[in-house]
């Protein structure tokens, strides 16, 4: 996506074990690379604006390397194993998601080991280091609605969304089976806890209900941010971020997070990288909990180290996705069901918008 997710908070925070036994030590950060650049891929707008407030000005006021930021692809899987096909490596390092990781785990060698040096793996959000990625921040999938158009009587969660009678408006879903497919079935009353693997017939038959009523199907964060803000859509299903950025630009926007979903945004290396070294430094740089805390000054995305909750401001913190009073209501996208189902499914997917 291009912006481009187990439950109290503090559940949520521990890491197993495990994780600290698949990390390496990297070689220290040292200065005396002021010829080298860097070409980092991210989701863009506010994100690169987050990113480059904490992470890319600072690293190159420290080490002399310029970083260079292009854009992550609506689904960078299929770009990032052609570069390495063809080793034609248009960036260093490529922001993805854990659910992109074990996709192209399963194609073949495509992702650089990070050797990652992490001294307290239980700070960090579980599931947000592994050797392959290294967790930046975590973001969720919320149900935005405009408080102007929708007055007192204001949708909760997908249940309200999917109730055409009772809340009336213009609505919006994004523009694939990932999470529509998991919203669609909460609408039709499952479980939270018994979504997975879904029941992709029954999910489809739910979303056949909503379909009529879906004005713009969202293809961006980008786009989601524009119709949020310009009020052409009354209530969409949005990412929190740019739900947040909407509502730092004036525009008078409410975010529902019951039967939400949060996933984790990471920095990987493509195999063959022809600069493994300097991006393993880049990374490790923004694994420091001060750091991360910064982004979230204009980025409303949680760090997924938490002690950078130490840096950032009560009120600030309030926004963020991974706060307790947000994340009871939420549960974690399950990256290894869409790893192994993606492909299959955006086609169906594909073929149901053009029934």
């Amino acid at each position: 996506m291009n912006n481009k997710f187990t439950l109290s908070r503090r559940s949520l925070l521990k890491t197993g074990a495990g994780a600290a036994a698949m990390l390496a030590t990297p070689a220290l950060l040292t200065k005396g690379f002021a010829a080298d650049t860097l070409t980092v891929s991210d989701y863009g707008g506010v994100f690169e604006q987050g990113f480059r407030l904490a992470f890319y000005d600072p690293f190159e006021k420290e080490f002399g390397v310029k970083i260079n930021v292009v854009t992550v692809s609506p689904d960078p899987v299929p770009q990032y194993k052609l570069n390495v096909d063809t080793k034609s490596y248009l960036a260093d390092i490529v922001m993805l998601t854990p659910e992109h990781v074990d996709r192209l785990g399963k194609m073949g060698n495509y992702l650089e080991d990070l050797n990652l040096k992490i001294d307290n793996p239980e700070n960090y959000v579980k599931g947000s280091i592994t050797n392959k990625f290294g967790g930046i921040e975590v973001y969720a999938l919320a149900l935005g609605y405009r408080k102007d158009a929708m007055g007192d009587n204001v949708p909760k969660n997908w249940v309200d969304f999917w109730n055409v009678d009772k809340f009336k408006g213009r609505r919006g879903l994004w523009h694939s089976p990932v999470l529509t497919l998991e919203t669609a079935l909460l609408a039709d009353g499952v479980a939270p806890d018994k979504l997975y693997p879904l029941d992709v017939d029954r999910a489809f038959k739910s979303l056949d209900k909503i379909r009529d009523h879906i004005d713009i199907w969202w293809t961006s964060g980008a786009q989601a941010t524009q119709l949020a803000q310009s009020g052409e859509l009354d209530m969409m299903s949005i990412w929190s971020t740019r739900a947040q950025a909407a509502v730092d630009g004036g525009a008078p926007v409410g975010i529902a997070w019951d039967q939400g979903f949060y996933n984790i945004d990471g920095w990987t290396i493509p195999a063959g990288s022809p600069k493994i070294e300097l991006s393993r430094k880049f990374i490790q740089y923004c694994m420091n909990a001060e750091r991360q805390a910064k982004f979230t000054d204009v980025l409303s995305a949680g760090p997924v180290n938490t002690k950078a909750y130490d840096y950032i401001k009560k009120e600030r913190a309030e926004l963020l996705p991974t706060t307790p009073e947000h994340v009871k209501g939420m549960q974690p996208l399950n990256a290894a069901y869409w790893g192994e189902h993606q492909d299959a499914l955006t086609e169906r997917f594909e073929k149901w918008l053009l029934g």
